[in-house]
């Protein structure tokens, strides 16, 4: 009974232009100022709280950067660089080699896998890696890359306690995540209370931010690349928000099981793609890929570095890993608890090759085609018939002409955003650019232009690309939500998750219509505030991982001992 509701509810998203008409391009402005402005101030005091920054250097430093960034170096080095070393054990794991068939789960590693690639894989990989080389220089590779990799370790950690505390139900579901090793783990070193509170304050983020960033913010990129690479959609989106969320509501429905068996085909493909795409850019440049490494390398050093210098540059390499592959956040335990195992430190294992996917290989790649093509150095284009560049702001004073097409860097805006500070190599003089004459090229929209530099058809791949890292992005973060609602109400209610699948697919097509830059700033804040109950729970429950893995490496020795 509940699930036909569902289905009808999907009906009813399919009927809405026909009962309402279309909305235009102007009532959709509207629907964003009037949302964007009443979730400012909240936003505003959720930054306040969860970036709280100190100053290093003159630039800002959020305090969950370094216990994000401190932490993944400190767990690499406890387990002496087990990232590294357990790569092959980790390969052979996901294979099967060590796998129980009659164990508990509902699904296999390589799914559990896949299914928490596929929160992770999406628009941080291409929107994020763009802003970060465009704001921190090339060098933010590096440290992107090197947090990747420590990151590798904190996934390890987290996900082992994910399966150790998970709860299978009287119908074999599995429940799992950091809102139970938080009360769970925490009960049995005698903090029961604090891990009770942690574990609902965990879950309540987690929703939230399963909504906006796993949702909104996805679809609203996705429905953006699509109408600017294809023209379609253009005068309302309202159209392409239905179609998704009609297509998210169909698999959602079917739970963990379903969303294992999408992911597990989409990820090898979207990645396969997504890479292949990236060599055929590199492989153009070739020339320019020692180079390219030399930037990274000196920029990630260099107290002169674009966006702040050195620490400007070591926190955007940080936030964008942290964005990317969810490595201490605590969301991707949800997935690969579900897996089948009875020991825990094998998915453990498994888990630790996602970070490396994610950001060693993925991220590396975009970054590198945005390096080599230069435009990370391009933050707008000049429109037909724009004025000369000046000498300041509301001063006539020609500097320098433009031409329609010319590419600019900019340094910064003025208070007002009427006007663009314009950098340029070896001019010592400031020149200012009237922002409405030219179109700014941020996030995703620089990763188009790079990969459309020498094919003219590759921003309609990377766009079909972005849709299915958008979609697959919001099935994950649909269940990891699902399980966070589960947890809040004692075990499956079965309302509570249809009203949450309901209220999940509603807001696919609210962030497909609507500009929600204050929305998607919540909902980060919200995705960072995660890691403050997580990184106690690693912390607390850290001796359990060490067992965990002593019992999995004896379990393997046995195995092998056989053979």
């Amino acid at each position: 009974m509940l699930y036909q509701r569902f289905f009808a509810f999907l009906g009813l998203l399919v009927s809405l232009p026909m009962m309402v008409g279309s909305a235009s391009a102007g009532q959709e402005d509207a629907i964003s100022s009037q949302l964007n402005g009443a979730m400012r101030p909240v936003a505003d005091f959720l930054e306040t709280i969860i970036f709280f920054s100190v100053k290093v250097l003159g630039q800002s430093l959020p305090i969950v950067l370094v216990v994000l960034g401190g932490t993944a170096i400190f767990l690499t080095l406890r387990f002496k660089f087990l990232n590294i070393r357990a790569i092959g054990l980790a390969y052979r794991t996901v294979k099967g080699k060590y796998t129980d068939e009659d164990a508990p789960g509902q699904i296999t590693h390589f799914q559990a896998l896949t299914a928490a690639l596929s929160a992770t894989v999406g628009l941080g990989n291409i929107a994020g890696v763009a802003m970060a080389v465009s704001v921190g220089g090339p060098g933010a590779t590096f440290w992107m890359i090197l947090m990747g990799l420590c990151g590798m370790t904190t996934k390890f950690c987290e996900c082992t306690l994910g399966v150790k505390y998970r709860k299978i139900d009287d119908h074999g579901r599995v429940h799992g995540g950091g809102m139970y090793y938080l009360s769970q783990g925490l009960k049995e070193k005698g903090l029961g209370g604090l891990g009770k509170v942690l574990a609902v304050f965990f879950a309540v983020m987690c929703i939230g931010s399963a909504i906006g960033a796993g949702n909104m913010f996805q679809v609203n990129q996705a429905a953006s690349q699509m109408s600017d690479a294809f023209g379609i959609f253009q005068g309302s989106k309202l159209g392409f928000g239905l179609i998704v969320a009609v297509i998210v509501g169909l698999v959602i429905i079917g739970g963990i099981v379903v969303i294992a068996r999408v992911t597990s085909f989409l990820i090898p493909l979207m990645c396969g793609m997504y890479v292949l795409v990236a060599f055929a850019i590199i492989a153009t440049h070739l020339d320019d890929v020692g180079d390219a490494f030399s930037q990274i390398i000196t920029g990630a050093f260099s107290p002169m570095a674009v966006g702040g210098g050195f620490i400007g540059v070591l926190i955007q390499g940080i936030q964008r890993a942290a964005f990317s592959n969810e490595a201490g956040i605590g969301s991707s335990p949800i997935a690969h608890s579900a897996v089948k195992t009875r020991k825990p430190a094998s998915e453990g294992l498994v888990a630790l090759l996602e970070p490396f996917t994610d950001t060693v290989v993925v991220c590396t790649m975009t970054a590198l085609v945005i390096i080599m093509t230069g435009m990370w150095k391009v933050d707008a284009i000049v429109k037909k018939d724009a004025t000369p560049l000046f000498v300041e702001p509301g001063v006539e004073q020609v500097v320098k002409q433009v031409s329609e097409g010319d590419e600019l860097r900019l340094l910064g805006l003025s208070e007002d955003e009427k006007f663009g500070e314009v950098w340029e190599e070896g001019r010592e003089k400031s020149m200012w650019v009237t922002m409405t004459d030219v179109d700014k090229v941020e996030g995703i929209g620089k990763t188009s232009r790079a990969f459309g530099e020498k094919y003219a058809w590759f921003p309609k791949l990377l766009a079909v690309a972005v849709l299915l890292f958008a979609f697959s992005t919001m099935i994950s973060w649909s269940y990891y939500g699902e399980q966070a609602v589960i947890y809040l109400c004692g075990g499956p209610h079965e309302m509570a998750i249809l009203i949450y699948k309901l209220l999940f697919c509603g807001f696919v097509v609210v962030g497909a219509v609507t500009s929600l830059s204050n929305v998607i700033r919540v909902s980060d804040a919200m995705l960072f505030a995660m890691v403050i109950p997580n990184m106690i729970g690693l912390y607390v429950l850290l001796p359990v991982v060490r067992n965990e893995l002593a019992d999995f490496r004896k379990h393997v020795a046995e195995i092998e001992g056989k053979e």
